[in-house]
């Protein structure tokens, strides 16, 4: 049901916030980032000018997404590697967060490669630095954790990062393939629970240094 203004001022929200929010729901209802400042208007029950005054246009409400879903997961992938664990349990809690978070935003990996989809701009650049750099070399250094500690194999980093991502995500950018290939609908917190269990088991496995016996 469409928010009316009233609703929103009752609430006592910044309409920054309240923006994202629609924008953000919006795009996980319909597994689509073809969402119109009408359509965002219509649901928040703000005038669509505010995203102009907010962010300066639909580049910059999504770059504020962004920042705001995917920014928040950095820290805490930054203590995980800090923490006094073996690099297999870091490595299984690291995919297990990845694939969280594309269950509660299943359109993260769309909305930044069409923020990022003239390889050379400055969007491109922020994007990269930004999130991708972040991840890549904190999967860098457990895959050299586990090198030293001689549990994982000599894995390409760069490699792993596309791969990992790749997995973790295809489940939930690929809702169309769930719904007429196997006839479901919905990815409930289940089925989810069920994609990380089998990735972290092929992907952990896959890292693994043979035992000889």
């Amino acid at each position: 049901m469409p928010r009316t203004r009233g609703a929103v001022a009752e609430r006592g929200r910044n309409s920054a916030d309240v923006l994202l929010d629609t924008a953000s729901a919006l795009m996980a209802e319909r597994n689509s980032i073809d969402i119109t400042f009408a359509d965002i208007a219509e649901r928040s029950g703000l005038n669509s000018a505010l995203i102009h005054y907010r962010f300066g246009g639909k580049t910059g409400l999504f770059r504020a997404l962004l920042e705001r879903d995917a920014g928040q997961t950095l820290p805490a992938l930054e203590a995980l590697v800090a923490a006094d664990l073996p690099a297999v349990e870091k490595l299984r809690r690291h995919i297990r967060g990845v694939i969280r978070i594309y269950h509660r935003y299943p359109y993260m990996n769309r909305l930044i490669g069409a923020l990022a989809v003239e390889t050379d701009s400055e969007t491109a650049r922020f994007m990269s630095e930004r999130f991708t750099r972040p991840i890549a070399t904190a999967q860098a250094a457990i895959l050299a954790q586990g090198l030293v500690e001689k549990t994982f194999r000599d894995i390409d980093p760069m490699l792993f990062y596309f791969s990992l991502i790749g997995a973790c995500d295809h489940l939930f950018y690929a809702r169309h393939s769930l719904k007429w290939a196997f006839g479901i609908g919905t990815i409930d917190d289940r089925l989810a629970r069920r994609y990380a269990d089998h990735i972290e088991a092929l992907l952990t496995r896959s890292v693994l240094r043979e035992q000889r016996s």
